[in-house]
């Protein structure tokens, strides 16, 4: 049994490290279920409690104070991450923002974290800038004998900080860009040996958190509702309609993502989004989502859902995000 726990130790390690394409450390998983039901097109919506993590330039644009929180699955329940978050406009200051990610997975002997602190401001009317400073931070279980007995641990935790940097810019009222540079600053979370060679595997690099680049554009279809003849029930529905277009830069690898939503009497949405690999990877995802805002007061409660089914590579493999929002 001892030697059975070494063996998945090791193919554990291999996969977190050595496979980002499947699951690295601090990999683009994407924050929220809204998001995700628009296939993680966010980076020129960014308008919401999961703003930082798409584009902190978002914040400057919010007005009002907002919590939320997401419970997510991935690999069909094999990873989970959940995330927790706060919105604080400061008037002609700015808006602040913070927010924690938490990633386990099923075996518990890998845990990571990303703690953010997020700062956003018009420049102008039509252009908005923002920060994030990140904290990254990993642990593996140092319980577990077939962790202290891996040779490539050189340690079992490891910590590093990096900037992300935003802008999202509004030139005419139907139209949002957004541009989004992450881990700007290098972040080495190696946790191994980098003069250990075990099966065949030589670590002599740092284990760095990749660059992460998006772009993308919103277009609301107010503008064509208004030049619709169509009846007044169709015009209130393309006036709550959005389409989302994104592309991410990412380890050498291109996506594409693509999303659109959909508000019922700004109570109920509907989104749907599709993502791809342009780099030769023919992994591809489908997602569906749903929200429901519930007015409280002067709270609105909104409970969001996202799925995502992935194919390709990883197929029959799901995500699955519920997320709640408070907007005061």
């Amino acid at each position: 049994m001892k030697k059975y726990k070494l063996i998945c130790i090791y193919i554990l390690f291999i996969i977190l490290v050595f496979t980002p394409s499947t699951f690295a450390a601090f990999n683009d998983f994407g924050v929220g279920a809204r998001p995700l039901g628009l296939g993680g097109a966010f980076v020129a919506l960014a308008d919401d409690s999961n703003a930082s993590h798409y584009n902190a330039a978002g914040l400057a644009y919010i007005d009002k104070i907002q919590f939320g929180a997401t419970y997510a699955q991935r690999f069909s329940g094999l990873v989970n991450y959940n995330t927790i978050g706060g919105i604080v406009p400061i008037g002609g200051l700015g808006t602040l923002g913070a927010n924690i990610g938490l990633l386990a997975e099923d075996s518990a002997i890998y845990r990571e974290q990303t703690i953010r602190i997020s700062y956003g401001r018009t420049l102008i009317r039509q252009l908005g800038l923002g920060l994030n400073l990140k904290l990254f931070g990993t642990t593996f279980n140092e319980g577990e004998a077939s962790v202290i007995e891996n040779p490539y641990f050189a340690q079992t935790s490891s910590s590093a900080v990096s900037l992300d940097l935003g802008l999202l810019a509004k030139p005419i009222n139907s139209l949002r860009l957004g541009v989004s540079v992450e881990n700007i600053l290098p972040a080495d979370i190696s946790v191994y040996d980098t003069e250990a060679d075990v099966l065949g595997i030589e670590t002599d690099t740092a284990d760095t958190v990749p660059l992460n680049i998006r772009a993308g554009i919103v277009y609301d279809l107010e503008s064509i509702a208004e030049m619709s003849a169509q009846g007044a029930s169709i015009t209130n529905l393309l006036k709550a309609t959005l389409v989302a277009v994104e592309v991410v830069s990412r380890d050498s690898e291109i996506y594409t993502r693509l999303g659109i939503e959909m508000w019922v009497n700004n109570a109920i949405g509907v989104r749907g989004g599709y993502g791809m690999n342009n780099s030769g990877n023919p992994a591809t995802t489908l997602s569906l989502g749903g929200s429901a805002k519930i007015p409280i007061s002067k709270t609105a409660l909104q409970l969001d859902y996202g799925f995502q089914l992935l194919t390709g590579d990883l197929q029959d493999n799901t995500t699955q995000r519920f997320s709640v929002n408070l907007l005061f």
